[in-house]
């Protein structure tokens, strides 16, 4: 049996905002360009055919823009990404505040809780055979 491999499709990048939008970039070898496209969700909504001199100048770009973007301090987080730290930072504060002494005896409840649950569990399976 012989395998032979997919086309290669492109590399596609999901952008931050979400909403279904993406970005696809696809090498056209036979016609020796790249095609750079928009999507949103599983529609094409741009494109831009880039001859290789005009690809490197924007892998230039793109390169010059993340070193700057490395020597500055992270920008804040959008949308859910500020919410879920929040919730990150009062869950520390909650668990912080919680007594040392309080965290075994809940452990211990548990278990002593899931033990009862098992037994009565097994003695209804008992009985009921």
């Amino acid at each position: 049996m012989t395998v032979i491999p997919l086309p290669r499709h492109g590399q596609w990048v999901g952008d931050l905002r979400g909403q279904g939008r993406s970005v696809r970039v696809s090498a056209h070898v036979d016609v020796g360009v790249m095609n750079l496209s928009l999507w949103r969700d599983d529609t094409c909504v741009g494109t831009a055919r880039l001859a290789p001199s005009d690809v490197a100048t924007l892998i230039s770009g793109l390169s010059d823009g993340l070193a700057e973007i490395a020597v500055q301090p992270p920008a804040p987080a959008e949308g859910d990404g500020g919410r879920l730290s929040r919730l990150e930072e009062r869950l520390a504060g909650l668990e912080f505040r919680l007594a040392p002494s309080a965290r075994p005896t809940a452990v211990a409840r548990v278990r002593r809780m899931a033990r009862t649950a098992s037994t009565s569990a097994g003695r209804w399976l008992r009985d009921y055979r």
